[in-house]
């Protein structure tokens, strides 16, 4: 296990969403950000309840439980729950621990100081939702 603190930065180095942050910006994703462990099974969201925020996986992998059945993995350096942040309403699947799990936890009001603070993550999220959008049609039309 990496310890908590400093470290933080360098686990926020390997995600994606966050590579084209300065160190400033890490620092601030690090302070505003949670790290949890969660254990197999456990449920990180479900469909159709209110979401107050956005996770990152670090570690492990959840099942992701969408409507009409799709079931998609998402692992390391994904995040899942930004619907519910961008427009208040309920998530949009059911999301399970896959795996053990190390997340990073951005709440409601640190999602949007962050998007203040680093505008570069608003287009990398709005790419991912665009790509998942794109991949439920697909599933759909065939």
């Amino acid at each position: 296990m990496v310890g908590r603190g400093s470290s933080k930065i360098a686990l926020l180095e390997k995600v994606p969403l966050f590579s084209s942050l300065s160190r400033r910006q890490l620092q601030d994703v690090a302070r505003l950000a949670d790290e949890i462990d969660v254990p197999p099974g456990k449920r990180l969201a479900t469909a159709g309840e209110s979401g107050h925020e956005l996770l990152v996986i670090i570690e492990g992998s959840a099942v992701v439980k969408a409507p009409r059945g799709r079931v998609v993995r998402l692992g390391p350096g994904e995040f899942f729950g930004e619907m519910s942040l961008l427009d208040g309403g309920p998530r949009s699947a059911t999301v399970d621990a896959g795996t053990a799990m190390r997340l990073l936890v951005i709440g409601r009001r640190e999602f949007w100081s962050l998007l203040r603070v680093a505008p570069s993550l608003a287009l990398k999220i709005m790419s991912t939702l665009s790509r998942r959008v794109r991949d439920v049609e697909a599933s759909i039309s065939v």
